[in-house]
């Protein structure tokens, strides 16, 4: 069966389900929040679908694909009507056997879709590893998936896009609640549910003393107010001790990271050896960064020193490779920052980059990247956990996403319904709308964010 001929299950005209997704305020559930509408509004070759979930303790995407296996397909499905793509691939690990049962019962009468069986490194997710493993394509640098006529988003972004095909826009997250936390779960709350809430779901937290990484222990950020709202990008919310290496390590002072480069980095290579990036043949070379700042070297006229700019921000350099533990990935960051700052325009790229043969023996399992972050002692089940909370009062931020923050559309006092356009945004403007996640009342609009109090 060929789903581009089928008109009634996928809408054939190619700027309406654009237009849909764009109503809806679907944005990358992945933890960057690119404005869906945008990504499809472009003819693809190939459309991805990423399972992979390669941060440790994540669950949230794999028990997604078990459960909601017609949804994501559905979801699927219409972003290869609309963008003319002829071949749609779901790529997750071998090891999500749940997941690989009811997609492959959702997909065997299509013959254009199939499924991608990957092995459990990291980082399996990030864009340009994921295409080349999928494809053998190497997306240049600085470019994206469509340089390459691929398109690729987030499981839980099918499903949303899915729903929106039939109206329905984002007002809820699914999210992974783990770590020192008595019952680890993976539920779906209201968009603006405050970070507490969800933590007593879990059980609230095993330890006295402790701290939240929002997002996976790689690349999530620490925060510790806990009346933060969950939004459209939160994937998970890890409580850790607060004297635990990966709280450590991402509240460290960037004058004392700074210092530590400069006064003990060994001058090797190893963090280029892992370096994602580097394995895909790009001209990156962290150690080289690592060198020009322990130099004292400007930014960005330094030779090397723009290599930064290439960074995926995994952090596998420092945390996995690096034999003197130094914070190589969050360097670099920085000094793409300041780069950005100053305007740098990045030279063009070329193409034709070719991964070195070392590659497939360099790749990191995510069992020994747990280990090395210490955290097998977290690495335990979160059942999906079908839950109804419903938070006596939300606060939504008025940007969840890339781009603009939308503009409140709603007066204080004012009744809503869960569903309801709250902040909107002009058609064509990067950026993407909210809307109610609770029925209530209008409590505070602000700069930032609408807070509702349920009625």
């Amino acid at each position: 069966m060929d789903c581009l001929s089928e008109a009634n299950a996928v809408n054939n005209k190619t700027d309406s389900l654009v237009e849909k997704v764009w109503k809806a305020g679907v944005v990358g559930a992945g933890g960057a929040g690119f404005p869906t509408w945008k990504k499809i509004d472009a003819q693809v070759k190939t459309v991805i679908v990423n399972g992979a979930e390669c941060e440790p303790l994540l669950r949230n995407d794999q028990q997604l694909m078990a459960v909601q296996a017609g949804e994501i397909v559905r979801g699927l499905r219409l972003v290869m009507n609309s963008t003319g793509a002829k071949r749609g691939i779901i790529a997750l690990k071998k090891k999500y056997t749940a997941a690989i049962a009811a997609l492959q019962a959702e997909i065997k009468e299509y013959r254009e879709l199939s499924l991608h069986l990957m092995e459990s490194i990291y980082p399996a997710g990030d864009e340009f590893v994921i295409v080349y493993e999928v494809t053998g394509k190497v997306i240049p640098p600085g470019e994206i998936p469509l340089k390459v006529g691929i398109l690729v988003s987030n499981v839980e972004t099918f499903l949303n896009i899915s729903r929106a095909e039939r109206g329905e826009p984002v007002i809820s997250r699914h999210l992974t609640v783990t770590g020192a936390v008595r019952n680890p779960i993976t539920l779906e709350l209201p968009i603006g549910t405050p970070i507490q809430a969800a933590v007593d779901l879990a059980g609230g937290p095993s330890v006295d003393d402790w701290v939240i990484v929002t997002g996976g222990p790689m690349m999530g950020e620490v925060v510790d107010n806990l009346n933060l709202p969950i939004t459209k990008t939160t994937s998970a919310i890890i409580v850790l001790p607060t004297d635990h290496p990966v709280v450590t390590r991402k509240t460290r002072s960037m004058d004392f990271d700074l210092s530590k480069i400069q006064s003990i980095c060994c001058q090797c290579d190893y963090c280029t050896l892992v370096c994602p990036r580097a394995l895909l043949g790009h001209n990156f070379k962290p150690h080289i960064v690592m060198r020009q700042i322990a130099m004292g070297l400007p930014i960005p006229n330094s030779p090397g020193i723009t290599g930064a700019n290439l960074c995926c921000n995994c952090d596998l350099c420092g945390v996995y490779s690096c034999p003197m533990n130094l914070p190589i990935g969050r360097l670099n960051k920085q000094v793409a920052g300041e780069m950005k700052a100053l305007g740098w325009d990045p030279p063009p790229v070329l193409t034709g980059y070719t991964p070195p043969p070392r590659r497939e023996y360099s790749l990191i399992p995510v069992s020994r990247l747990t280990s090395r972050l210490k955290l097998k002692e977290y690495d335990r089940d979160a059942p999906l956990f079908e839950s109804n909370f419903q938070p006596e009062r939300v606060i939504i931020p008025l940007k969840q996403h890339i781009g603009q923050p939308s503009r409140p559309v709603v007066k204080k006092g004012q009744r809503v319904l869960s569903g309801e356009l709250i902040g909107d945004i002009d058609p064509g403007t990067m950026g993407a709308r909210v809307h109610a996640s609770i029925t209530g009342i209008i409590e505070k609009i602000s700069k930032e964010s609408i807070t509702i109090h349920a009625s």
